[in-house]
């Protein structure tokens, strides 16, 4: 009992001295130290970002360069060739166009850079310097520069005729080749003839899908209406016009409105050529007019409506 009390008024004693109390009152006072405000705007974004002191400063200044580096200036990531499947292209085609985009930059970076070279913006360049390829089916990147693809190529569906010119035509109305020398019984597709010889250029989008689906399904219900003969060709006097002419294997020429139905103005046709007009004549028919909905012409090559002689003609239903 005596040996408790007696450390207890040691302890107390020690609490009490000057030298404690001292130490005390100093630890009640201590505040932990705060790293300095940076002054200046653009020293706070810094100290926000990391980047307060020397060394990070460095290590990103660094980085920042080596990823300069790589985007501007090396060429590790730069695609030049491609692998192509399922398409009749040479690989070395392709190759030129990569190299073409490498001489057209974004921000300093060429456009044919891994990080760069999208699906899109590889079709673009494709197709200026092949406009035949008409899409991208298939598109993989493997790092750090191949790329892997196949192409869905454009299918030769009309003979776009303008001028002294010739182009193939696709289903989309894209012109995407010329033709040097055009033989109409070498060429299978359907002789389209602009009459105002306006030039066009392999990649021009033509704006005619209307005539381009006026002219399918004439090509489609001719063959089970009218039986006398066959479609040759047609011709546009205007991209404006609703009139569309067709050159038949006979020789002489029917004359639609692209504004009415395709069945109604053939069986029309049809109707003429079975009780009004007599079949040896056929051969000397200068054109076939159906643009009117209740009344059709025709005119003979020897007579004065026809082109070569006059431009009127004479009501005969």
């Amino acid at each position: 009992m005596f040996d408790v009390w007696k450390k207890s008024a040691r302890k107390q004693f020690r609490f009490r001295r000057p030298e404690f109390q001292r130490k005390l009152k100093q630890a009640r006072q201590f505040q932990r130290k705060t790293d300095p405000v940076p002054e200046g705007f653009w020293a706070r974004v810094l100290q926000r970002l990391g980047l307060g002191s020397i060394f990070s400063r460095a290590v990103a200044t660094i980085v920042l360069l080596v990823v300069v580096y790589f985007l501007t200036i090396s060429q590790t990531f730069l695609v030049r060739a491609a692998v192509v499947h399922n398409s009749d292209l040479d690989n070395s085609q392709i190759s030129e166009a990569l190299h073409a985009m490498e001489q057209h930059r974004v921000y300093l970076i060429p456009s044919n850079h891994m990080v760069l070279l999208t699906k899109a913006r590889l079709l673009r360049a494709l197709q200026n310097e092949l406009p035949q390829i008409r899409g991208i089916t298939s598109f993989k990147r493997e790092l750090p520069n191949k790329i892997e693809l196949s192409l869905e190529l454009r299918q030769p569906k009309y003979v776009w005729h303008a001028g002294q010119d010739y182009y193939l035509l696709d289903q989309d109305g894209v012109v995407f080749q010329k033709i040097l020398d055009y033989q109409l019984t070498a060429y299978p597709e359907v002789l389209i003839t602009d009459q105002t010889g306006e030039p066009v250029q392999p990649g021009q989008h033509l704006d005619v899908s209307g005539i381009l689906n006026f002219v399918d399904s004439v090509e489609t219900a001719w063959p089970q209406t009218v039986t006398q003969t066959s479609v040759q060709g047609f011709s546009l006097p205007g991209s404006l016009s609703l009139d569309i002419f067709i050159k038949t294997g006979i020789g002489f020429s029917v004359y639609f409105d692209l504004g009415r139905s395709v069945k109604t103005q053939l069986s029309n046709l049809a109707l003429l050529l079975n009780q009004a007009i007599k079949p040896e004549t056929y051969a000397g028919l200068s054109y076939i007019d159906l643009r009117l909905a209740t009344t059709a012409y025709y005119c003979y090559k020897d007579a004065p409506c026809a082109p070569e002689n006059a431009t009127s003609t004479s009501p005969i239903l």
